[in-house]
């Protein structure tokens, strides 16, 4: 509920600014969990959409707010001596709420700022595969009230907007807090880590 709310205000606060202040954007995300205790794991590929508000306080410098529906997570694989296989995949998503620090000249621009990441729903999905590879069996649980409700964080990210007010960026994105508050890896250090890739259009 609290989550809505916030996506009623910025939606409200967004529309009641000037046409050209407000955009759109989406794209695809390349993320994982980085920390001690998450260093065999791989990348998941994803996507990210939604708003964002900009207000430039002058030519270069200006600050932009975005609401960004964002799937993150993991995967980690493991081989029995026996050869069976276990893929143990973690699908995160997210409802992004970045404040950033906006800085453009000649169409080339840079953001930089904290971000708030609202859990929105989790799942962990355990395929085990036999020696022989004929047979596979797959466990799915809701983990979603594992992870802490908020994951506070860190976005940088460098693209170009044109001309048509279409831009192209790429943005990284850290945690800085551990991912779990439940469930049987509290404790580990384990952060998430995500890279975007992302078209966007200024109206």
């Amino acid at each position: 509920m609290k989550r809505i709310l916030l996506l009623i205000c910025f939606f409200s606060f967004a529309l009641g600014v000037s046409a050209q202040q407000l955009g759109v954007k989406a794209g695809a995300t390349y993320a994982t969990f980085r920390g001690a205790d998450a260093k065999n794991y791989d990348h998941r590929l994803g996507y990210s959409a939604g708003l964002f508000y900009q207000q430039h306080i002058n030519d270069l410098i200006g600050i932009q707010i975005e609401a960004l529906y964002t799937s993150r997570g993991a995967k980690v694989e493991n081989v029995s001596s026996t050869g069976v296989k276990t893929e143990d995949k973690f699908r995160m998503n997210y409802v992004d709420v970045p404040l950033l620090l906006h800085f453009s000249a000649g169409g080339l621009f840079f953001d930089l700022g904290p971000q708030a990441s609202f859990i929105a729903k989790a799942r962990r999905i355990i395929e085990t595969t036999s020696a022989d590879g004929n047979t596979t069996t797959t466990k799915e649980n809701n983990i979603t009230d594992h992870p802490y409700t908020v994951d506070l964080g860190y976005a940088a990210g460098i693209g170009y907007r044109g001309a048509s007010n279409i831009g192209l960026e790429v943005r990284y994105t850290g945690g800085l807090k551990d991912i779990d508050d439940e469930g049987p890896f509290v404790n580990q250090e384990r952060h998430n880590s995500t890279i975007f890739l992302m078209l966007s259009y200024l109206f």
